[in-house]
């Protein structure tokens, strides 16, 4: 009894990010920015919208492969997940 207590809110925290629905910008910073690194890394970071593209500017350094319009999209994206 006392494991099932202890299991039932992990259970519940693994549903519920299993179905969380992936929006089209989910898709776009996952397929171009975890890549290189993990998602986390990017997703704690608190910037501004030109913080962002300046960022994936520098990253299109290291390869990244990126087109303006996705730029735009990806630097939205994380500015407004804070």
């Amino acid at each position: 009894m006392r494991v099932l207590l202890l299991a039932t809110p992990l259970i519940m925290l693994c549903i519920s990010c299993s179905s969380a629905p992936s929006t089209p910008a989910d898709e776009l910073f996952l397929s171009r920015c975890s890549s290189c690194h993990g998602s986390e890394l990017a997703l704690k970071k608190k910037k501004t919208y030109d913080q962002w593209l300046d960022t994936i500017k520098r990253m299109e350094n290291f390869g990244m492969e990126i087109t303006g319009g996705e730029r735009k999209a990806i630097a939205r994206y994380l500015s407004e997940k804070q």
